[in-house]
């Protein structure tokens, strides 16, 4: 049984384990300057909470490892989530260290998909991917999706093959990882979520021709990637059409 499970914390809760400890460590230039984003009520944020929940977690299970434990949390956590956090384009996109808090980004819109077109299970607190994307991932990755050629949203997600799978992994695998101990949501976030954004934010992804402002288009959704089909003996030998596959490379 970990100290977690057994209520021998060093901190009571993220609130002291930020202000007494981490804001000590993590010392960065966060007035004057527009490479380094902060807010001193970060608790104010859902994402931030949930990042620095994630990372008091992760210390107070590392701490117990004298050997190798303070250099795992650093790189395996600290730093990920920190780039994050620190990103001017990020959640304290607004804030700053002179100015304080910005109420300024709210969740990622979204419209409700068809009744019926997820699968609804009886548990919580989020019964559906649906449920799931609009309570919680709409509202921890807040940020600045309109008028802007940074990061793109489709409020109308469900109508995009690839992001309804990406959102079915995020959902499962926030589920299982919830219960992994210390140091599950943190690996939730670095492993699945972060990634799985980054792809679904960027000017590039599935999003490239929606917006906020002017919602979902069809234009990617209706041309797949271009495919010409092999002839039909290419796959009568799978050895020999995997050696002359090999041997064609590059022509």
């Amino acid at each position: 049984m970990s100290e977690q499970d057994t209520g021998l914390l060093y901190y009571p809760n993220v609130i002291e384990f930020v202000d007494q400890y981490f804001r000590h460590v993590l010392q960065r230039q966060v007035t004057d300057t527009n490479e380094v984003s902060w807010c001193p009520e970060w608790w104010r944020h859902s994402e931030a909470l949930a990042r620095f929940d994630a990372i008091w977690r992760a210390w107070e299970h590392y701490r117990l490892n004298p050997n190798t434990g303070m250099a795992n949390w650093f790189v395996d956590h600290v730093d990920w989530h920190m780039d994050v956090l620190f990103d001017p384009a990020g959640p304290f996109r607004y804030c700053s260290g002179r100015g304080g808090h910005r109420n300024m980004l709210s969740p990622l819109p979204v419209v409700e998909p068809p009744e019926g077109l997820f699968a609804v299970d009886d548990i919580e607190p989020y019964g559906s991917v649906a449920e799931f994307v609009e309570e919680y991932i709409c509202k921890v990755y807040r940020r600045q999706v309109t008028d802007s050629v940074d990061v793109v949203w489709c409020p109308e997600w469900w109508r995009h093959a690839e992001a309804g799978a990406r959102m079915l992994g995020l959902w499962e695998s926030w589920y299982f990882k919830r219960n992994q101990g210390a140091v599950g949501i943190s690996e939730w976030f670095i492993d699945h979520a972060d990634p799985q954004m980054r792809i679904l934010f960027s000017p590039k992804g599935p999003f490239r021709f929606c917006s906020v402002r002017n919602g979902h288009s069809n234009y990617l959704t209706e041309h797949p990637l271009p495919m010409l089909r092999p002839p039909a003996e290419f796959m009568s030998d799978p050895g020999d059409a995997e050696l002359e596959g090999a041997q064609g490379f590059g022509r």
